[in-house]
């Protein structure tokens, strides 16, 4: 190995080889001094090696709240259901989209369009029998339309063909069903969720 051999120099080369960062012939150069036996080049690979072994399980698995990784969700759909995307005019066919894990447990969700400029999402909502939403306050006008099953709603038992509208600024705060359903719901990305059951 040529140049600089102080201990800053022998700590950054030691460094970037110990995770593979080292390449081409600098890499060659610095396994060559190893094996000419350099003690202090290789104590502080060995160092650095066994920090970076522990990297991994320094930092706990992220978890990413709920607004971004349905902001996340909202974006992903296959290409193959959007029928149509042109001139002002969207259609999608729900049946292509996969049911996705909603906010509370026993709840999912088909995401069938998201207007970024006006923060709102639309999307088809499946309760499985007695699950309940998270209690919310919503941030601009909610809209949802029972297709199939019941929703109890501010004590009052929706059936399919039922339509509800929530302003800014209400408060859902129990909503369950007791047999299950599917609605359709129009509502604001920017809603305040009150609390977590999952």
């Amino acid at each position: 190995m040529t140049g600089d051999h102080s201990l800053e120099a022998i700590q950054e080369r030691a460094a970037l080889y110990a995770v593979g960062a080292l390449r081409g012939d600098d890499a060659r150069q610095f396994e060559a001094h190893l094996s000419g036996g350099c003690d202090a080049c290789a104590a502080e690979v060995n160092a650095f090696a066994a920090a970076a072994a522990h990297l991994a399980d320094a930092a706990g698995p992220a978890h990413p709240s709920p607004s971004v990784r349905e902001r996340v969700m909202e974006r992903i759909v296959a290409p193959d259901v959007v029928l149509l995307d042109q001139a002002g005019v969207r259609i999608v066919r729900s049946a292509g989209l996969a049911w996705r894990p909603g906010r509370a447990s026993a709840v999912e969700v088909k995401v069938l369009h998201v207007d970024a400029e006006r923060g709102y999402a639309t999307k088809l909502v499946r309760m499985a029998p007695g699950a309940a939403l998270i209690p919310h306050r919503h941030a601009d006008l909610e809209e949802s339309y029972i297709l199939e099953g019941d929703l109890l709603v501010a004590g009052v038992e929706m059936r399919a063909g039922d339509y509800c509208r929530a302003e800014s600024g209400s408060v859902h705060d129990d909503i369950r069903t007791r047999g299950g359903c599917v609605f359709i719901a129009v509502q604001s990305q920017r809603d305040e969720w009150l609390s977590q059951n999952r």
